[in-house]
């Protein structure tokens, strides 16, 4: 079997998010238009590894995916253990413009999975002139 090398480049960015800094692993690849994925609750970046190697995809799209806090590569942030982890709405939305602001994506497609596809929706609501669009994958209005 010969040995290939993925052209996905992973790094880490420091960030305030709430008023307390972080570090937040995310992977890219690709040139173009910005297309922020956002993983499953409980999951990480790597469900989207098909995605970050698809060559018909990344020709045309840089495709970017962060791992949450608490989630894959990205640590809690300092005092993590004398506190409970909530995932709230207005804190999902905060992260992912954060994110999306700290990486200088310019108008990017908002892609999210599950909890991330429900997300979507109300980044649509919420900062819609900031984005391109939204595309919820198993997304719900209404759970």
């Amino acid at each position: 079997m010969t040995a290939t090398i993925e052209p996905i480049v992973g790094r880490y960015v420091n960030l305030d998010y709430q008023g307390r800094p972080h570090r937040i692993y995310f992977e890219e690849v690709g040139q173009g238009v910005p297309l922020l994925c956002l993983h499953t609750a409980g999951a990480d970046g790597r469900q989207y590894r098909a995605l970050l190697n698809d060559a018909e995809v990344t020709r045309d799209f840089r495709v970017v995916v962060f791992d949450m806090p608490w989630h894959g590569k990205s640590s809690p942030p300092a005092g993590w253990e004398n506190e409970e982890y909530r995932l709230t709405t207005e804190g999902y939305t905060a992260l992912v413009m954060t994110v999306a602001r700290a990486l200088g994506l310019e108008r990017p497609v908002a892609m999210g999975c599950s909890i991330g596809g429900r997300i979507v929706l109300q980044l649509a609501l919420q900062h819609g002139a900031e984005l391109r669009c939204v595309i919820g994958l198993q997304a719900s209005g209404r759970v």
